[in-house]
């Protein structure tokens, strides 16, 4: 008989191991807290080899001390942008709310796999009570369901997979897609994970239809009825229509009512990418630029991004959830359930492409929970007026111009007197976003509008106030004119 093995403990940390450590990392989270106003949004003049120095180390054979390994966590906080600052405008990611980064803990420590009800039964409820409450939010049917993602390009995937499936008949689920047999359409600003979806999902890129916008950057209706027009003639099916509840560009909404009734009138499955704009419904004078996405089949909202919660919490609903078990429901003998004897729920990971799935979940019902629904819709519409209080000044000043504005973005150029060539403006544009990252005390990104290469803010940081927008354009004024000066004495 083979001798029984004694126990090997080393992994297995008692309580009061767990809670020194734990304490530690706490008090980095809270030093963090505490300075995030007062360091800049991105350490200035950041290299890949500084950063590559200062946390690259190597596995040890033995345990690190709790006190070395905490030092290299410091170090990790030291070489990060900061996306919780005030003065982060650049993407759309927000600031990760307290609560939500403390349920996040508890989440981990629970190790629930929210693939299994078995194995997640309060988490898998949880879940489910979450995606009911974001349906409502958008009007769907009491059919809806849908589940927590890492982010919108997974959420998109799933959607458009249903889609796919919808229109194409489930048999495409053994046999392949036939090159060039089924179309996409979105708008010309659109994300993209929609290109990105229709290459996993074997449609091809070229499937994908980008349909012109009008001068608000908007998908005009008349372009994708004659874009859908042209692919029922060449015989191409076309098999969903993808509106843009706040693109990433500037904010546009697409027209979703008209966007909806072509669809309906084609029968063509019809997906709205809210990942940005979606929370926006929560704001009363808002929600009328969202009309027609209650007719959507699939909506995508990512809770990282305007409801706050950390990253990775996106959300993928659909009209009615039995498309998503028909699209991705497998059989595997080794989760058999005895259905007749046990009273178990639903197993998410039958639902999209993840068996394994984190308890992400509980960050995004904990925000909710302690924040409550209207403080949100407070701060999103304060996120609105922040942005149109930096359209005002950029239009009332002399060495700026206005270029696009929706929801919380705006982008804008410096332009300073006397400069008006445009592919100029471009470089002298593109150098400013560049000194303004690397100096780091503001975070803007960038966009093309109308083919003109502008500064961009989008606010979803619930610390941003009008003084950062000051802060901005008095330090985009200050370094622009020196480049300027710069680029004109190359010039001469």
């Amino acid at each position: 008989m083979v001798e029984k093995p004694p126990p090997v403990r080393e992994l297995d940390w008692d309580s009061e191991r767990a809670r020194d450590f734990a304490g530690g990392i706490v008090e980095l989270w809270i030093g963090l807290l505490r300075s995030v106003e007062h360091q800049p949004v991105s350490p200035p003049g950041i290299t890949l080899a500084a950063v590559r120095e200062a946390v690259a180390i190597d596995v040890p054979d033995e345990p690190m001390a709790p006190g070395d390994l905490l030092e290299h966590l410091q170090a990790l906080l030291d070489h990060s942008l900061k996306a919780g600052h005030p003065a982060f405008l650049a993407y759309i990611s927000g600031a990760g709310t307290v609560p939500g980064a403390a349920a996040d803990l508890l989440a981990s420590g629970l190790n629930a796999n929210v693939g299994g009800w078995l194995l997640s039964p309060a988490a898998t409820e949880i879940e489910l009570r979450l995606i009911r409450w974001l349906a409502d939010l958008f009007g769907l049917p009491e059919t809806a369901g849908g589940m927590i993602v890492p982010g919108g390009a997974i959420a998109n995937f799933i959607a458009l997979k249903a889609g796919r499936d919808a229109i194409a008949g489930l048999g495409v689920r053994r046999t392949g897609v036939e090159p060039g047999r089924l179309a996409l359409y979105a708008s010309s600003e659109s994300h993209v994970t929609i290109d990105r979806a229709a290459d996993m999902l074997g449609l091809g890129t070229d499937s994908v239809r980008h349909v012109e916008v009008d001068s608000g950057l908007r998908m005009r209706p008349a372009a994708l009825e004659e874009a859908i027009q042209g692919d029922f003639a060449a015989r191409i099916r076309p098999a969903a229509v993808v509106g843009t509840a706040g693109t990433t560009g500037t904010g546009a909404v697409d027209p979703l009512e008209e966007l909806a009734e072509i669809a309906s009138r084609h029968k063509v499955w019809f997906h709205v990418d809210a990942a940005y704009g979606g929370p926006a419904v929560l704001v009363d004078e808002l929600r009328p630029l969202f009309a027609g996405i209650e007719r959507a089949d699939s909506i995508t909202l990512d809770p990282h991004k305007w409801l706050s919660t950390p990253l990775g919490s996106g959300c993928v609903l659909v009209r009615d959830a039995a498309a998503l078990d028909a699209s991705f429901g497998v059989e595997a003998s080794y989760v058999q359930e005895d259905r007749e004897r046990v009273d178990r729920g639903v197993n998410l990971g039958f639902r999209g492409p993840q068996f394994s799935r984190g308890f992400d979940a509980l960050k995004v019902w904990v925000s909710l929970l302690a924040h409550g629904r209207a403080a949100y819709a407070r701060r999103i519409a304060h996120d609105v007026a922040l942005t149109r209080y930096l359209a005002s000044r950029v239009e009332e000043s002399p060495e700026f111009e206005l270029a696009a504005t929706g929801l919380s973005i705006c982008c804008f150029r410096y332009r300073p007197a006397g400069a008006d060539d445009d592919e100029y403006l471009d470089r002298l544009n593109e150098r400013l976003l560049t000194e303004l990252q690397l100096d780091g005390r503001v975070l803007p990104s960038n966009a093309i509008v109308d083919g003109r290469y502008c500064l961009r803010t989008c606010i979803v940081n619930f610390r941003t106030e009008a003084e950062d927008l000051d802060r901005l354009l008095d330090l985009a004024g200050e370094l622009g004119a020196t480049l300027h000066a710069e680029l004109q004495a190359a010039l001469r």
